[in-house]
């Protein structure tokens, strides 16, 4: 079976990807080499890297990185030793130097190989000539991004206006209040498709659907990213039923940004969500969630309206679980392959998938 997929960039005319591509491991490989090694991905948090020599590491695909704070600088590495590739870092924390937890070598906060323990004698080894192999970072707020890719564009190219799109929110003075993941039992891209479109939220989400205006719910793609503008329903005749109330709200939307391939950012006004969509298998994927904040709560988990808050995050998640992992069995049916687009509402999804076809054939 080919590779190559044919894909009409005219999505009044377009056929949706083939349903392949959701759990051909094949695809999975494909997607971690020209995917994600090449473009964005979201690791952590800038108050984890606030004092010289704080790190913390992370997985990309299947590729082990570190990011530590070298003075005013921050700096990226693959996690990997020159010598017989341990990890030079576990977890997060403190250090003045990386050591790596096979045989000790050790480096320093810039990446030079300080100490190589018991290697006189080794010909043409000349340690002032090595040195961990760098990464690309980049600090947004309170995020921080790295591409495996030297030659990717800066992260701030690839946000475009996106940081003046937002400020009104606040989002780059909020701090971190708490993080939750799931695990799904579908491949990556049902869950990213499922987000792209607000097509869905009239039948799977109901309260939402209370709270959003629906019909000017509008999907606005950029190159490598789309933005959501979803304004919030206005509130009639005293109604009880609503969660949030626009007149009461300097900024009366919500808007949600989608970074390719797979870093959400849900904005309000004084609070941000950010999701990180991870494929561990082709039919497997952790969705880690984190919370931000203007006035952080003391304690989100008995705080009233943060309770409310997360209560209904829980809801909207769970049932966006449900329909994706039915929509993955289902991609294993014998009378599905490739099904149409909504042109009034599935641009965001048909954009998407124009870039996955551009970075795949």
């Amino acid at each position: 079976m080919p590779l190559v997929f044919p894909f009409d960039p005219r999505i009044e005319r377009a056929a949706t990807i083939p349903a392949r591509l959701y759990h051909d491991p094949v695809y999975l490989e494909l997607e971690r080499e020209r995917v994600f090694a090449r473009h964005w991905q979201l690791v952590g948090r800038a108050d984890q890297l606030r004092e010289h020599g704080q790190f913390l590491t992370a997985d990309v695909g299947l590729e082990s990185v570190v990011v530590v704070r070298d003075g005013e600088r921050l700096r990226g590495f693959h996690n990997v030793c020159l010598h017989r590739a341990g990890p030079v870092a576990q977890g997060c924390g403190r250090r003045n130097t990386l050591q790596c937890r096979y045989h000790g070598w050790t480096y320093g906060l810039d990446g030079t190989l300080l100490r190589a323990p018991e290697m006189q004698g080794v010909e043409r080894f000349v340690p002032e000539e090595l040195r961990l192999v760098p990464v690309q970072v980049a600090e947004w707020g309170p995020l921080v991004f790295v591409n495996l890719d030297g030659k990717a564009p800066p992260l701030l190219e690839v946000l475009e206006d996106i940081p003046a799109r937002v400020a009104p929110f606040g989002c780059e003075r909020m701090r971190w209040v708490m993080r939750k993941s799931w695990d799904l039992a579908c491949n990556w891209k049902v869950y990213v498709d499922n987000y792209l479109e607000g097509y869905h939220v009239p039948v799977v989400h109901p309260g939402l659907h209370r709270e959003l205006d629906y019909e000017h719910y509008v999907v606005e793609p950029r190159r490598w990213l789309s933005i959501q503008h979803a304004p919030l329903r206005p509130v009639h005749g005293g109604a009880t039923d609503r969660r949030y109330d626009p007149a009461r709200a300097e900024v009366a939307e919500a808007v949600y940004v989608w970074l390719f391939p797979n870093v959400m950012l849900n904005v309000y006004l004084g609070q941000m969500q950010t999701n990180v969509v991870l494929p561990l298998a082709p039919d497997r994927t952790r969705v880690v969630f984190e919370w931000y904040a203007a006035d952080p709560p003391a304690d989100a988990a008995t705080d009233p309206e943060w309770t409310r808050l997360l209560a209904f995050s829980d809801e909207i998640q769970d049932e966006d679980i449900a329909i994706c992992e039915t929509v993955q069995r289902n991609l294993r049916s014998r009378v599905y392959d490739r099904g149409r687009y909504s042109a009034a509402r599935e641009n965001g999804v048909h954009h998407f998938h124009s870039l996955l076809h551009e970075c795949l054939t």
